[in-house]
């Protein structure tokens, strides 16, 4: 491929979209061209879209990434019409905000599982091939990218290499069939074959695959019809290196200040991390008197009040999603982040941008999960940064305590390099696979 040859992008998520879907290929999308690759992004109109978040601050990063936005049929907002009166607000973001659903979130969480297959957006395909189509034609673009979820972005990008022979890259920021809200979705043995059908397909006539992580990476490979170690690879999310350089630390020093960012739903159980705070608080009254606990984005009404009753509500401060910069803010000036994995087996899977950010930021990080995992594992040998099994509660306790002696002393901790791990990085990273990839 040569300099400045452009590449087609198929993404749903896209500025200015916000939450976590988006960040991916929102870096990539800023960095790419200085390795010679330019992206051309065709995603949905914001107008029309199912976004439970927008960030405008985000539409900066590609303000020089050629976008076409389309139309499409979204299920998502006529549900969050009828479900509370706003077509945003009530769209489900990983059933963060539904403890105990009733009857009518359970029929409609059926309708989606069997009816809507792969994923509620697949009305945007009918838009999204007709535009990329178009591009190709009229760009004379020789690959593209598609990202998911949503993974219905897949089969657009599907079809467009069956009627242009395009080389094809398919990216996978989360599973498909495996993903962790599908057993919440009451979905029946029928519509479970028809979904991996349809992922196998992707993954096998795709020219490579892309990921996000090594377990990840082992979890597809499994679903080649015939092994092919060169058709697949990873490249972890990666942090904003660019952003990280305009901010400026300012701590609270009269709090301890615990920090959580993004989605927190039922299925990411913090008990286990209470019990610690409690028997920290208990044997420690300083410790209660300077803790403080942020929380910063969709979290469960159940696990809300959990938390503000084993701290008290004047420790307990939670506040509704954040442009990212203003989240990373917040990461910056914590002195302990807290991050809790889905109680799945695939969460051994997974490295999200947001860990990323979270060990860029050079602050002591809790993660409750799998201590065998690929976020473990990225963290290994750090010290203060550690996976804890949601069975330790003891080990949670004596890392907490630890965390707070060390804060109280004026310590500070030995920051690890993360440059490798920069957003910057992976994009090199990436430019080298398309040029591979397309020859």
């Amino acid at each position: 491929m040569s300099l400045d040859e452009k590449i087609l992008v198929l993404s749903y998520y896209f500025p200015p979209s916000g939450g976590s879907g988006v960040q991916r290929w929102t870096y990539f999308c800023k960095y790419l061209p200085e390795f010679g690759i330019r992206p051309v992004v065709v995603t949905v109109d914001p107008a029309r879209a199912s976004y439970r978040f927008t960030d405008e601050s985000l539409l900066t990063h590609v303000a020089s990434t050629e976008v076409v936005r389309t139309s499409t049929l979204e299920p998502f907002s006529m549900y969050s019409g009828i479900a509370g009166g706003d077509r945003q607000q009530n769209i489900p973001q990983g059933f963060a905000g539904e403890s105990d659903p009733g009857p009518f979130k359970k029929i409609s969480r059926f309708i989606r599982g069997n009816f809507f297959l792969p994923d509620a957006r697949k009305g945007w395909i009918r838009y999204a091939i007709p535009a990329a189509l178009k591009l190709i034609k009229e760009q004379r673009i020789k690959a593209i990218i598609s990202t998911g979820p949503p993974h219905s972005t897949h089969l657009a990008a599907l079809k467009i290499r069956k009627a242009t022979g395009v080389k094809w890259i398919a990216d996978f920021r989360d599973p498909w069939t495996e993903v962790y809200y599908n057993n919440m979705l009451y979905r029946t043995a029928w519509a479970v074959r028809k979904d991996s059908r349809m992922e196998q397909e992707v993954i096998n006539s795709a020219d490579h695959i892309l990921t996000v992580g090594p377990g990840m990476m082992s979890l597809l490979k499994k679903k080649f019809y015939h092994p092919d170690e060169g058709k697949i690879s990873f490249i972890y999310n990666g942090y904003d290196q660019e952003a990280f350089s305009r901010m400026i630390r300012k701590p609270d020093p009269a709090h301890f200040v615990i920090c959580y960012t993004g989605i927190l739903s039922d299925n990411q159980p913090v008990s286990p991390f209470l019990d610690a705070l409690k028997s920290v608080m208990k044997d420690n009254p300083d410790f209660g008197n300077k803790l403080q606990i942020k929380l910063t984005g969709s979290v469960s009404p159940r696990i809300e009040e959990e938390i503000a009753k084993t701290v008290g509500g004047e420790r307990f401060i939670h506040t509704a999603y954040k442009p990212h910069e203003e989240a990373l803010g917040e990461m910056l000036n914590a002195d302990l982040l807290l991050n809790s994995l889905p109680e799945t087996r695939e969460s051994d899977l997974i490295v999200s941008g947001k860990l990323m950010e979270y060990l860029a930021t050079g602050n002591p990080v809790l993660v409750l999960g799998s201590e065998t995992g690929d976020a473990a594992a990225l963290m290994k040998n750090t010290g203060h940064q550690k996976v804890f099994a949601r069975a330790d509660v003891r080990g949670i306790r004596d890392f907490i305590q630890l965390i707070f002696n060390t804060w109280k002393e004026g310590k500070q901790f030995s920051p690890r390099d993360m440059s490798p791990f920069s957003r910057l990085e992976a994009s090199r990273h990436l430019a080298s696979l398309i040029r591979r990839v397309t020859g």
